[in-house]
């Protein structure tokens, strides 16, 4: 998705400014820029290896866009964005996910690709422990729904 790289700035400091003006506290919370954090695409490409094409391509998203395209050529980046949530989930252990109804198809991809990560290396994980901690989906009653990618 063609971008402006200065507009794409400002609106991340903007974000910014948002969580830290609706209370989040910087003392207590960490808030970070993503792509600027390495270990989210080193491990979304190590997960991608681990990432059966048949479970991407169920995605709603992915078949709800494709269709709109009429079969048509769909970016790699929708098709691959449920491994890179699951790198984004999987990369800091969280147990409890908050999640929208929206957002529900893509955790069940993380937790698919935890489990069979799990499976594969924890026999040689140290302490043949799992890998990864498996999340578990945290649905709020209000705000169940998620902003989409499309949505800005």
């Amino acid at each position: 998705m063609p971008h402006d790289p200065e507009e794409l700035r400002d609106s991340t400091l903007r974000t910014v400014a948002a969580y830290f003006a609706s209370g989040i506290d910087p003392d207590k919370s960490t808030v970070f820029v993503q792509s600027a954090v390495r270990e989210h695409a080193a491990l979304c490409w190590l997960l991608t290896t681990q990432s059966p094409l048949s479970w991407l391509h169920q995605m709603t998203q992915y078949k709800e866009k494709s269709k709109k395209e009429g079969g048509g050529p769909v970016g790699l980046g929708l098709l691959s964005y449920p491994v890179l949530m699951a790198a984004d989930i999987l990369l800091y252990q969280a147990d409890k996910v908050p999640v929208g109804e929206d957002q529900f198809e893509h955790l069940c991809v993380a937790r698919d690709i935890c489990q069979r990560v799990n499976k594969i290396y924890k026999k040689t994980a140290p302490n043949k422990r799992h890998v990864f901690r498996m999340p578990e989906p945290l649905i709020g009653k209000q705000g169940a729904r998620v902003m989409s990618l499309s949505d800005g």
